[in-house]
């Protein structure tokens, strides 16, 4: 939404748009002036997502900017996805919009982002948490799931919902612990994977013998 945000706002009060608010709402709350004061806690969390996305987010003449370390400016449809992503979070944060008593619903974070920022991202939700903030996240991905078993600490407040259709009906698994979730499709999607994988490595062990 931050790519094509530029004259957006203005379009969609004259003109009746094919979007709802949650989507207009993400650039009203992107374009918010940024607080005076900022704690901490979030001063932490701006550093972690400038190292990954190697600057901070700049709101200028009605365009989104990522403002690299190195001093390059770069227009928010010319950035990676996963950076534009970690972006709008960086934004949010530093316009005081998660703080205490707020809510934050976030699908499929994890789209998009390099793998081996995943515990950086978990972290960082994990993080926005302990500072009073209730956040919902949908995924498809083990690897973000399982982080927020692994990187959590004793006082984190974490339900995990495994959502499944068994003869046409919905049923809904609930567990304080992603690993004590039943019939979890990210469970059996990775270990199918790693039975693969296992299978791949005999099957050519054997052939290399063989030869």
């Amino acid at each position: 939404m931050l790519s094509h945000s530029k004259g957006f706002l203005a379009m969609n009060e004259k003109y009746k748009m094919p979007f709802d608010t949650t989507q207009t709402d993400i650039i009203v709350n992107a374009e918010l002036p940024e607080t005076r004061e900022i704690s901490v806690v979030n001063k932490t969390l701006l550093a972690k997502i400038s190292s990954i996305i190697e600057g901070e987010v700049l709101y200028e003449n009605d365009t989104f900017y990522i403002v690299k370390s190195s001093g390059a400016k770069i227009a928010y449809p010319y950035e990676a996805e996963g950076f534009r992503k970690l972006g709008l979070l960086w934004k949010l944060i530093r316009n005081g919009l998660l703080e205490s008593g707020s809510i934050l619903f976030w699908d499929e974070p994890e789209w998009n982002i390099n793998p081996e920022h995943l515990p950086v991202l978990v972290d960082i939700l994990l993080t926005i948490q302990r500072n009073g903030v209730q956040i919902f996240v949908a995924t498809h991905n083990y690897n973000l799931a399982r982080y927020f078993d692994v990187l959590r600490e004793k006082n984190d407040e974490i339900v995990f919902y495994n959502l499944s259709k068994q003869d046409g009906v919905m049923c809904c698994d609930k567990s304080a612990e992603y690993i004590k979730l039943t019939s979890s499709v990210l469970e059996k999607a990775d270990q199918a994977l790693f039975d693969s994988v296992a299978k791949y490595v005999v099957e050519n062990d054997n052939d290399k013998k063989n030869f």
